[in-house]
């Protein structure tokens, strides 16, 4: 009996805790995900039929591969974008599936969903400065070293390698 009430206690515990330092993915009017969302939203309709076809579409380059996986061993990743975006309903299955050839760590990746004004009702928004959906940024050591922004220079892969090289990369609306 103890266990389970300690079993009761603990996962009570971790619910609350993961509440209050999660904002909590929301339907907006229009239907669509607003705010931190995890990959398993995705697979919820209407946004599985997106998401599915264009992570079965997208051929990674397995020449890259082996460098983005050391490249980003560090790194974490935060994904602005919008689940009405088409530009988001492409790229973000894509780097989804990157990320699943190198096995990346997803409890170093963060997607936050932004309404049509793109926002958050918590405001997560704030401290990047977006402007255009989807953006990705890439960090490490909490410290932004460069962001993928609407759609490639090149392809996915190379621009991300080029963006942890730091190689010069311009996203398409740098000033």
């Amino acid at each position: 009996m103890l266990s389970k009430a300690l079993r009761f206690i603990v996962f009570s515990s971790l619910v609350f805790l993961h509440s209050v330092h999660a904002e909590i993915p929301d339907l907006n009017s229009t239907g669509h995900l607003v705010g931190e969302v995890g990959i398993a939203e995705f697979q919820q309709q209407p946004y599985k039929q997106w998401f599915d076809k264009n992570y079965s579409a997208h051929a990674v380059d397995v020449e890259i591969l082996e460098d983005l996986q050391s490249l980003l061993t560090d790194v974490s990743i935060t994904v602005f974008m919008g689940t009405w975006c088409h530009d988001s309903q492409r790229e973000v299955p894509a780097l989804l599936k990157i990320l699943d050839a190198i096995s990346f760590d997803k409890n170093r990746l963060r997607i936050i969903a932004l309404s049509l004004t793109k926002d958050t009702p918590g405001k997560i928004e704030t401290d990047f400065d977006i402007k255009r959906s989807p953006t990705i940024i890439f960090s490490r050591n909490q410290q932004e070293i460069g962001r993928f922004v609407e759609y490639p220079q090149k392809t996915i892969e190379q621009d991300i390698r080029a963006i942890l090289k730091n190689h010069g990369y311009r996203h398409s609306y740098a000033d």
